[in-house]
């Protein structure tokens, strides 16, 4: 219901007979309204159906949604140079083996539900030409009439802002060296559950394998688990301003290979990740601020023999600045700033701050998009290695 309204307003305010010509920006406000007002209605209605129910009074059924069955994709084709990809080590800074083209994504899903209850993603990958592997694969379950869901299989670890946010609408190629190196931004096995106290507030909890995923880590060979809390709100969302904040703690054993800590010997630590993240975006002004703060106090620290490492605190921050050109609202243009101490302390070689620009234009939306940007990395404490890196990129979405 609430798509055909959208679109039925969308209709109207592009027509001839709309009383005279809109600009693009009171469009998508007019349209920013209309969805306030309809997500308004479903709650009055979720809430006076279960104000009868306790009353013992008899519901009628809720009309039933189709059931939907979706096949779609993603290709991302990629351009990168690196200033001198021999001294950065054979390897740009986001880990491109290499200078030139490469398929930077290649991916394939299916999504759908079975019922108003029960819906699945399965999706599969073969990033950077990499051997064919699975990615997603769970069920979420959510009862109609309660304010909770179910999620288990392998998904998202759901601790960090940026990394739920969608790839596919990223502003620049890459997100946050703060939150790739110590955000937890990888896939896991487990159980989700998400509770929504109150109209745009959510509580989630999950208890995960700890072993990130690759072919051999599929299983929880070490017994051990990794727990996540996390509390996400949206205090202020009105035609003009919408604030977004997601507050994470995670702990527990993290084995996966992915961790910032194995460059320093360790294949597993337990986690004591602090994640604080933010998004304020000023409609009027088609500009969007976000800024992130993570912490990690990694304890037992453990090399692939069992020999304890000692670690320092993981800590880093980012701020980024998203505006869209009010002469062209396809084209946005993007700035970031993002810093790392990934071992405080105890060793200072990795130790660094990455300084962004970039641009990116809607083709059709995020459908068809390209993105650009030129990164300057900073090798605070030691040597600097000439690794700046540019990205030019084109996304089709199906």
């Amino acid at each position: 219901m609430r798509k055909v309204l959208v679109l039925l307003t969308a209709f109207a305010l592009t027509s001839p007979s709309y009383g005279g010509e809109l600009t693009d920006q009171e469009i998508l406000k007019k349209i920013q309204e209309l969805e306030a007002k309809v997500e308004k209605l479903e709650q009055e209605n979720r809430e006076l159906r279960s104000l009868l129910s306790a009353r013992g009074g008899v519901i009628a059924p809720a009309r039933k949604r189709d059931r939907e069955l979706k096949v779609g994709g993603r290709v991302l084709f990629r351009f990168s140079q690196t200033q001198d990809l021999t001294e950065a080590g054979g390897k740009s800074i986001y880990g491109d083996p290499g200078n030139g083209f490469t398929v930077r994504k290649a991916r394939l899903f299916v999504k759908g539900k079975v019922s108003d209850d029960f819906k699945y993603k399965i999706q599969i990958r073969a990033d950077r030409g990499a051997p064919v592997e699975l990615w997603d694969a769970y069920v979420v379950y959510k009862p109609s009439e309660l304010p909770i869901s179910v999620k288990l299989g392998q998904f998202k670890v759901p601790l960090s802002l940026s990394y739920l946010k969608s790839g596919t609408e990223l502003s620049l190629p890459e997100r946050p060296l703060a939150v790739n190196k110590i955000a937890p931004v990888w896939r896991d096995v487990g159980v989700e559950l998400s509770y929504k106290p109150v109209r745009g507030y959510r509580l989630v909890g999950a208890v995960l394998n700890g072993e990130g995923w690759s072919p051999d880590k599929i299983y929880n060979s070490d017994r051990k688990y990794l727990y996540v809390l996390a509390f996400e709100g949206v205090p202020l969302n009105n035609p003009s301003y919408m604030f977004k904040f997601r507050l994470g703690y995670e702990t527990g054993t993290d084995a996966s290979s992915k961790l910032v800590y194995t460059r320093y010997g360790a294949t597993s630590v337990k986690r004591h990740l602090i994640d604080a993240e933010a998004t304020l975006k000023l409609k009027d002004y088609s500009l969007t601020l976000e800024g992130g703060y993570l912490f990690d106090n990694p304890t037992d620290g453990r090399d692939s023999d069992g020999k304890s490492v000692s670690l320092g605190n993981a800590k880093g921050y980012y701020v980024q600045a998203d505006y869209g050109l009010p002469f062209e609202p396809k084209l946005h243009l993007v700035g970031r700033y993002s810093w790392l101490d990934p071992n405080d302390d105890v060793d200072d070689r990795n130790d660094l701050s990455y300084t962004t620009f970039g641009a990116y234009y809607l083709i059709h939306g995020w459908q068809a998009a390209v993105r650009t940007s030129y990164t300057f990395a900073n090798q605070r404490k030691t040597e600097e290695i000439d690794d700046n890196l540019f990205t030019a990129e084109l996304q089709l979405l199906f």
